[in-house]
C-alpha cells in the first residue's frame, strides 16, 4: 500500500481503468482513495476480492516471478 500510487504513477495513464481489491473491502477502499487523490479518475472498488472476481467468470492475469539462488 506505500508504493502504490508510485507504483501507479509510473506505469499506468490516469486515464485507465484500475480495479481495486484487498483482503477487506476497508482496504481496497482506501487505496482507491490513494489512487483517486493522485489523479486517477476511473478507479473501481472490486467488493469481496479476488474470490469474487472470480465468482463471476472475470479474467485474471497473473505475474510470474523467479528466484535466482
Amino acid at each position: 500500500m506505500n508504493e502504490l500510487v508510485e507504483r501507479a504513477l509510473s506505469s499506468l495513464e490516469l486515464m485507465r481503468d484500475i480495479y481495486v481489491y484487498g483482503d477487506t473491502d476497508e482496504e481496497s477502499a482506501a487505496a482507491a482513495t490513494k489512487l483517486r487523490q493522485a489523479g486517477y479518475l476511473n478507479v473501481s472498488e472490486l467488493k469481496g476480492g479476488l474470490p469474487a472476481w472470480k465468482a463471476f467468470g472475470y479474467p485474471v492475469d497473473t505475474v510470474v516471478t523467479a528466484t535466482v539462488f
